[in-house]
């Protein structure tokens, strides 16, 4: 029967007339309110603050998992009036791979790297397809609405970009360009995010220019001008690219309608109503950033530019920041290769691909994405989950392309490649960055999926005989509830997580660190055990202890953060220091030479095992460590600490030291730290011996060190904060 009423979908005759979608549909009709309420507030996710999380998306990801819940419980009480759109639903393939992908997924955590992190991340997917069959139902044969849908998006397009606007007008007269650049993101955490959820619904305020009438038509022009300045000035290469695409797509759609209406006029009016406002946002944008450029010659601008410079960059293969991309890709390929089955489980990425970072990136940076969600789940997931996430955006360029060429109505054949428009947006951003961690990109891959596959469906009219034979899923409701539930509670811990760590994460730069352990083991809940920068929360409060010289409980709590994270090295990096305070300085050799093998290129490693090299007199290690260090990361920081743990370790001034106090001189001329070691170098060689197992307290001197930059880079620093950063760099030399 299934492959009957396929058959008969595509060789069907002409249907019955059906109500024209650009016709004004009844907004407060009883049947229409479900769905517009419920889209109204599934978009409302847009302006959900941090609420004083670390990221806002520990807030929107709760706030979504509950709205999940509310409009699940209310289909289920009208489950009638959606039985039918139900049983076509599931009888999609889209569905069906949709289904497999999450089933594979959730089976994936079992074997992953960290469980925990895993369920973090898999209760996002939950609310993510829930979210995409509430939609899709309600959505059921009420095609009659996308036009308000995508009006009320060209308003949320609207306000965000005034907002971020503002904000960039006002910050660009004490800030330098590429701050100013960086901080138009809105409430989507990163200007990537915003440029991403910018263009998704650009191709929505096209179509209303296109279906609109004149007055309507002027408000959708200024809207989209608007929309694309704040892209433009955004300096997001993927939506660039996005929009170009989108341009074409609908370049190509006019044409081919104007080869079927023969209205040339009219085809180039909907062309001009388009493109010109585009091509106007884009020469002002030019100006103002060049403008821009010009009175901060001074500051520089940073590796931000104009619309050209960016694009130029993009296809610049050895530009850093696209080798940065290179690398990312290739490493989840390789991860691939060595994990076709299962991959490193769902969300795991972000310690999978640590290993592969170690020569590559700086201190404790981790590459929480591979900048590609396509190659991500391959790593994830193995090859089969890669296959069935690819196969979703194989089915919509499919639904499209049969939607085009089927006998449906010109209205639905208009919806479907729009629609389509802002889905090659969402795809080129899964393609560079990682919309599938981001509640708001992921809402709007539902929403524009949802629309494109009722679009493709046929009138239920149509397929009424050839569908009565499927049989209505009603468990899924129950399913959907049963997982919302704990989903509802995982999501709320990692709000109250992101809260904590807001405060957490700025003091760790301090030594001694500043909060209270007591209000930290408090504000921290049960899950989740990493942190959003990859460390692990248990090491931290370890840290915490052991600054109050409980060493045995912070050595417990440590080891529990090497079970979260086993390859960044932080438990052994925190455990050289607690054993460096304790005496036990074989130990402390031990965990410090661990962490920097796993992190060379961390500063705070290196500084640590070169202060417990020093109290050890191991200068063969010394030697070791800071050709490593130097290899990757030349600096004066390197030489200053090199020197200064020789000659510690030697107790005295040498010809030997000298030279290379000398050496560093010739790579780094006239600075002022590392003439400071040659002096000190000269002065300990004229002093007697003094070899005496004394070395410099390191950790008291970088916290001299940490409260002169505060008092120096205060923002409102005085004679009197001067006078005192000076004095606190003294006691720190």
């Amino acid at each position: 029967m299934a492959k009957k009423a396929k058959h008969s979908r595509l060789s069907a005759p002409p249907k019955p007339a059906e109500i024209p979608l650009t016709q004004t549909p009844a907004f407060l009709d009883r049947d229409s309110i479900p769905l517009l309420v419920a889209c109204l507030l599934y978009f409302a996710v847009h302006f959900i603050p941090d609420m004083g999380g670390y990221d806002a998306m520990g807030a929107q990801w709760f706030y979504l998992v509950v709205l999940d819940f509310v409009v699940t419980l209310y289909i289920m009480s009208k489950k009638q009036d959606y039985q039918t759109g139900a049983n076509r639903l599931f009888g999609l393939n889209f569905s069906k791979i949709y289904l497999a992908y999450f089933l594979l997924a959730g089976l994936s955590v079992f074997q992953a790297i960290n469980p925990t992190e895993g369920w973090v991340c898999y209760v996002r997917l939950i609310a993510t397809i829930v979210a995409f069959f509430n939609i899709s139902l309600l959505l059921n044969g009420r095609l009659d609405l996308i036009k308000v849908l995508a009006q009320i998006l060209a308003f949320i397009l609207l306000i965000e970009s005034i907002q971020s606007l503002s904000r960039f007008l006002k910050e660009i007269e004490t800030m330098d360009l590429s701050t100013a650049i960086l901080g138009i993101k809105g409430t989507t955490g990163n200007k990537n995010i915003f440029a991403a959820s910018t263009v998704v619904k650009i191709p929505f305020v096209i179509y209303c220019i296109y279906t609109s009438k004149i007055w309507w038509r002027i408000v959708n022009i200024v809207i989209l001008a608007i929309g694309t300045f704040t892209l433009f000035l955004g300096n997001a290469r993927a939506s660039f690219v996005s929009l170009i695409l989108i341009l074409l797509l609908y370049i190509i759609y006019c044409i081919h309608t104007q080869i079927k209406e023969r209205k040339t006029e009219l085809t180039l009016y909907r062309l001009a109503y388009v493109l010109i406002p585009v091509l106007i946002a884009f020469f002002v944008s030019l100006i103002e950033i060049s403008n821009i450029k010009n009175q901060q010659e001074i500051k520089g601008s940073g590796g931000y530019g104009t619309v050209t410079d960016r694009l130029a960059s993009s296809v610049a293969f050895n530009a850093d920041d696209n080798q940065v991309r290179i690398h990312l890709w290739e490493h989840a390929i390789d991860y691939t290769q060595k994990h076709p089955l299962m991959g490193c489980g769902y969300g795991n990425w972000k310690i999978a691909s640590i290993p592969y970072q170690r020569t590559l990136t700086n201190n404790l940076i981790v590459p929480v994405h591979s900048h590609n969600d396509y190659l991500e789940n391959f790593a994830e997931l193995g090859l089969a989950g890669g296959i069935f996430y690819l196969g979703l955006f194989i089915c919509i360029i499919v639904y499209t392309w049969k939607t085009i060429f089927s006998p449906a109505s010109e209205e639905r054949k208009m919806i479907a490649v729009f629609s389509f428009m802002a889905f090659i947006g969402y795809s080129v951003d899964a393609f560079f960055n990682f919309p599938g961690e981001r509640p708001i990109s992921q809402l709007f891959f539902v929403f524009i999926t949802a629309v494109n596959i009722q679009a493709y469906l046929p009138e239920e009219k149509e397929s009424a005989e050839t569908e009565t034979t499927h049989v209505i899923k009603p468990a899924f409701g129950f399913v959907s509830l049963l997982l919302l539930l704990p989903s509802m509670y995982v999501t709320y811990l990692t709000y109250q997580s992101l809260v904590m760590q807001r405060s957490v994460m700025a003091d760790l730069n301090y030594e001694p660190m500043r909060l209270d352990w007591k209000t930290v083991f408090a504000g921290f809940p049960s899950i989740p055990n990493l942190c959003a920068t990859g460390q692990p929360i248990e090491a931290i409060k370890g840290r915490y202890l052991s600054e109050q010289g409980r060493y045995e409980e912070a050595m417990k709590l440590m080891d529990e953060g090497r079970k979260a994270n086993p390859v960044i090295g932080y438990t052994e990096f925190l455990k050289a220091g607690a054993y460096f305070k304790m005496g036990q300085y074989d130990s402390a050799r031990r965990n410090a030479l661990a962490a920097y093998k796993m992190r060379p290129r961390a500063d705070t490693y290196y500084q640590t095992l070169i202060a417990v090299l020093a109290k050890l007199k191991d200068t063969a290690n010394i030697h070791k460590a800071f050709n490593e260090y130097n290899t990757y990361r030349p600096s004066v920081f390197g030489w200053s600490y090199f020197l200064i743990g020789m000659l510690n370790s030697e107790g005295k001034g040498s010809p030997e030291l000298l030279k290379l106090a000398d050496s560093s001189l010739k790579v780094f001329p006239g600075d002022s730290t590392l003439l400071f070691r040659r002096n000190e170098i000269l002065r300990f060689m004229s002093a007697p011996n003094t070899n005496t197992g004394k070395t410099v307290d390191f950790a008291l001197a970088q916290r001299y060190s940490n409260e002169a930059v505060q008092a120096f880079g205060s923002g409102v620093a005085g004679k009197d904060d001067l006078a005192k950063a000076a004095g606190l760099f003294l006691k720190a030399a």
